[in-house]
């Protein structure tokens, strides 16, 4: 339909109004659909990412989905399990499914008549002095009055205000929906982030106590040769206080893991506790993955929850467009009363009893269409508002996966030079003690060696964590550890996103190891966390079109 301009209103309103309500007459009450209907609005987008990629990058694929296993480290993936299965913020996000499911039961129940019981009982007794027949004196003996019926009222929806206000609250569920899959997506990140950090630090610890015990076995050395003379005092405080530096870095890398620990636990919907039992330094450190599946920039729009949610957000406002453009024409209802009253009960149920009256209603704002002009200006704006805000989304999604490349590549680059620093670093060490005990240089040159040789391990142990972090943060940005549901429809090797359902938190019926349709069908690491959609709820898959601003159709 053509879109409604405010300055001539009446006539095409007047003509569109008689004109659908003859359609739906003859269609059997079907009636029109006036609003927008939602398209995409499009996004910019590079058709590739900023070259150079770092190494084992592919452009190809996206291999995002259960992002962790690729590190095949069990700990990993049973800790990403138990998040799923007991984070206490998904289990918010998956009662707000249940909220909008519900919101769309209310709203579905407009289509249908709203039919009342009623039934009332009455003992009456008039007054003498001021009945209605107006005589003096006279008092009409007390009586009893039964009824019993229904009231039903229904709303004819022939411009769709109904069938729009439906629409919205279906594709809020599917907002809710994808409101839940981005939140398990960034809590995955943040399990495989604050992981990393543990074991990163454990290495560091590691480090930092074997360095440790070589500078005291330096101080030691030092302290025999002042008792025979052959090093001065200061020699002795130099091997002090580089040992007394290195353990002073001690306690807070151990502070720092606790702290990960915790993160930990909150993240599985725990108490705090320490996990030190559960990982421990003798365990094999994550394997770092040879390939990684990007994707490309456009895939993105699909992949991405939290895109997907600002998608259906349009959706739901374009559809609420149309329930306010539907309050310019006139709203049709069918009422009707059915009751049987009688003032003696043995009569009361008998044909004489019935009493009915029904009749068509017709309610229109003909005085208030500057009111309604103005509120259809109103979701006009907050549809153009979400339109900006997915764009956005879009925008920053990318800038997050090129942030992640940048820092992937850099941090490959950062840490192979300070392993050869370190590496040097460890022969020059050895070769100093060597020359140290055979008096060749003084103790202070054997001092700064075991300390750069510290520092450098420490560097390097960090530079490696850092490489591990950006990958998380790589599968992060690429919405990793979801499934689209839509697009399993087209794979006959996908899995059934059927068999990927985790329940809510607390299920007694929850499987023992659940899955999601964000999450993969690993046995290995079998969780997921997206939630079903209901049959009943006739979502449709979110396609990326380019869409035109909508009018008053």
């Amino acid at each position: 339909m053509r879109n409604l301009k405010p300055h001539n209103i009446s006539p095409i309103i007047i003509g569109k109004a008689i004109l659908c309500t003859v359609a739906a007459t003859v269609l059997g009450l079907t009636g029109c659909l006036v609003g927008p209907d939602h398209v995409d609005p499009g996004a910019p987008f590079r058709s590739e990412w900023i070259p150079p990629l770092p190494p084992g990058i592919n452009q190809s694929v996206n291999d995002s989905v259960a992002w962790w296993t690729k590190f095949q480290d069990p700990i990993l993936s049973s800790m990403i399990v138990r998040t799923a299965q007991q984070n206490l913020t998904l289990g918010q996000a998956a009662e707000k499914i249940a909220e909008a499911r519900a919101l769309r039961g209310i709203a579905r129940g407009g289509l249908f008549p709203d039919i009342d019981g009623i039934s009332s009982y009455t003992r009456r007794k008039q007054s003498g002095s001021g009945n209605s027949l107006g005589l003096a004196n006279f008092q009409p003996p007390p009586f009893n009055f039964w009824s019993a019926g229904f009231d039903a009222t229904w709303e004819i929806d022939i411009f769709g205000a109904v069938r729009r206000r439906l629409q919205a609250t279906t594709q809020d569920i599917e907002v809710a929906i994808e409101d839940h899959n981005a939140l398990m997506v960034s809590l995955q990140g943040e399990v495989g982030a604050n992981y990393i950090t543990v074991r990163t630090y454990q290495r560091r610890i590691q480090f930092a106590e074997r360095n440790i015990e070589l500078q005291r076995l330096a101080l030691r050395d030092a302290e025999v040769k002042l008792d025979a003379g052959t090093v001065t005092q200061l020699d002795v405080e130099q091997a002090k206080y580089n040992l007394y530096r290195t353990e002073a870095a001690l306690p807070l890398l151990k502070q720092e893991m606790e702290l990960a620990f915790h993160r930990l636990s909150a993240l599985m919907g725990e108490p705090p506790s320490d996990l030190s039992q559960q990982i421990t330094p003798n365990q094999q450190f994550p394997l770092l993955p040879e390939d990684i599946g990007v994707g490309l920039p456009i895939e993105l729009i699909r992949q991405r929850p939290d895109i997907r949610s600002y998608e259906r957000q349009l959706a739901a406002q374009a559809a609420r467009i149309g329930v306010a453009v539907a309050e310019l024409y006139p709203r049709f209802t069918i009422t009707g009363t059915f009751t049987v009253d009688s003032t003696r009960f043995n009569r009361w149920f008998t044909t004489p009893s019935i009493a009915y009256s029904s009749g068509p209603a017709m309610r229109w704002r003909l005085l208030d269409f500057g009111r309604v002009r103005s509120d259809i200006e109103v979701q006009r704006a907050r549809w153009r508002g979400l339109v900006y805000a997915y764009q956005n989304s879009v925008v920053e999604a990318a800038a997050e996966v090129e942030d992640a490349l940048s820092q992937y590549r850099y941090s490959i680059d950062r840490a192979q030079s300070l392993r050869q620093a370190a590496a040097s670093a460890r022969k020059a060490a050895e070769i100093s003690k060597v020359q140290y005990d055979g008096g060749l240089i003084p103790f202070l040159t054997l001092l700064d060696a075991q300390r750069v040789q510290a520092e450098l391990d420490d560097q390097t142990a960090e530079a490696e964590g850092n490489i591990y972090l950006s990958v998380v943060s790589l599968y992060k940005a690429l919405g990793g550890g979801w499934i689209d549901p839509f697009a399993v429809a087209s794979d006959p090797n996908a899995v059934d996103p059927s068999e990927l359902v985790l329940p809510p938190p607390g299920d007694p019926n929850a499987p023992p190891l659940p899955m999601g349709p964000n999450g993969p069908a690993n046995p290995a690491a079998p969780m997921g966390p997206g939630l079903p959609l209901n049959e009943d709820d006739g979502l449709q898959p979110a396609e990326a079109l380019p869409v035109p601003m909508p009018g008053d159709n």
